[in-house]
C-alpha cells in the first residue's frame, strides 16, 4: 500500500508538471483506469506487453488477465487528486460512469477465464451493489432508459448453434439479443437509454477495419457510422470518440452522436488506445504506449486545437473511462 501511495504521489507531481493545457480547464469528473503490473515471477516483459493489448481483456484471454496485478485508480485533472478505488482488490476494470458520474460500471474477470462479474461503486458513499448474475464476455455500458445494461455474450439460435452478440437488458425483462449486434462487440449506451453503438469485427482474413454500428432498441436494422473501433459517447451523447487504424497504427478520431463530420483528433506514430470523451466533448483521454521504454501512460488532448498533454508517468496505465 505505501508503494501504491509513491506512485499515485508520482502521477500528482507529473500532473502538476505538465503545461499546455491549464489543469483547471479540464471537467473535475473523475477519470478511472487501471495501473498494471506484472505478478511477480510469472510474467516476462515481453508477454506482459501483450497482456496490456484490449483483446486480452475483452476477449476473456485466460493466459494473460490472471498474471495482471492491476489497481483500480480514479484522477481528478483539475486538482491533480490521484487515488485507489477502495476495497475492490486487484483485476477490476472500469467499463462505465453512469450518466450522472456517480456510479461507476466495474468488471472483475474470472481467473479461470470466461465472462466477467459485473458490479457497481458508488463514488459518494463508497458502496458497491453486485449486478445480481449479470456477466460479460467483454466490455459493457450502463443505461439509463428502457436499457439497464448492455454487455457481450453467447446466445443460442433456434436451430441450436451458439454465438455472440450484443446483449441488452432492461428495467422490464430479462437479457435479449440486440437483434442488429449479432456477433458484435463493444457496445455503449447512449443518454436516451434505446440507442446503441456497437463494432461489427471484420469476417475471414481481411485488412478491413472493423465497423461501427448503431441501433435503437426494437430495431431489425442498423445504421453504419463508419469503420472504427471501441466507440464510446460523451455523457450527453453529442459525440462519439472511437479509434481508426491507419498507416499501421491506432489513431483518436471522433464524430457527431449522428455520425457526421468524422475528423482526426490524435495523430502519432504509436498506438493510442481506449478513448474516452469528456462529458461536454471538449477533451479526450486515451491510453498510448510512446518512447524506447513502451510503458503504457494516459494523454489527454483538447478537442478545439489538438493541444496534448501526459497525464501519468508511472508505471503501467490504461483503459480510461471519463
Amino acid at each position: 500500500m505505501q508503494r501504491l501511495r509513491l506512485a499515485l504521489l508520482g502521477f500528482a507531481l507529473g500532473l502538476a508538471c505538465c503545461g499546455g493545457i491549464p489543469p483547471e480547464s479540464v471537467p473535475s469528473d473523475p477519470i478511472a483506469f487501471v495501473r498494471q503490473e506484472p505478478a511477480k515471477g510469472l510474467l516476462n516483459l515481453e508477454a506482459f506487453r501483450k497482456g496490456l493489448q484490449i483483446k486480452a481483456f475483452d476477449e476473456a484471454d485466460a493466459e494473460h488477465t490472471p498474471r495482471l496485478r492491476t489497481t483500480l485508480t480514479l484522477m481528478t485533472v483539475p486538482t491533480g487528486e490521484v487515488r485507489a478505488v477502495p476495497d475492490i482488490g486487484e483485476g477490476a476494470l472500469p467499463l462505465d460512469w453512469s450518466a450522472d458520474g456517480e456510479r461507476l460500471l466495474i468488471g472483475r474477470p474470472d481467473l479461470a477465464g470466461g465472462p466477467i462479474q459485473l458490479l457497481t461503486w458508488d463514488r459518494l458513499n463508497g458502496l458497491y451493489a453486485r449486478m445480481s448474475s449479470k456477466r460479460s464476455l467483454g466490455s459493457a455500458a450502463l443505461g439509463e432508459g428502457p436499457i439497464q445494461i448492455a454487455g457481450v455474450g453467447r446466445m443460442r439460435s433456434p436451430e441450436g448453434v451458439s454465438f455472440r452478440g450484443v446483449i441488452v437488458r432492461t428495467y422490464e425483462g430479462g437479457p435479449e439479443l440486440l437483434t442488429p449486434g449479432r456477433g458484435c462487440i463493444d457496445p455503449d449506451v447512449a443518454p436516451d437509454g434505446k440507442t446503441v453503438i456497437f463494432v461489427r469485427p471484420p469476417r475471414g482474413q481481411t485488412s478491413r477495419e472493423p465497423q461501427i454500428l448503431m441501433a435503437r432498441l426494437g430495431e431489425e436494422e442498423a445504421q453504419p457510422l463508419g469503420r472504427g473501433s471501441h466507440p464510446r459517447y460523451s455523457r450527453d451523447g453529442q459525440w462519439i470518440v472511437f479509434t481508426r487504424q491507419r498507416a499501421g497504427n491506432s489513431d483518436v478520431w471522433l464524430m457527431r452522436g449522428d455520425g457526421s463530420h468524422r475528423r482526426s483528433i490524435v495523430t502519432t506514430n504509436y498506438d493510442e488506445e481506449n478513448p474516452a470523451i469528456s462529458v461536454h466533448g471538449n477533451y479526450v483521454v486515451y491510453a498510448s504506449a510512446r518512447g524506447l521504454k513502451e510503458e503504457s501512460q494516459l494523454y489527454l488532448t483538447r478537442v478545439e486545437d489538438g493541444v496534448e498533454i501526459q497525464l501519468t508517468r508511472n508505471g503501467q496505465n490504461g483503459r480510461p473511462i471519463w
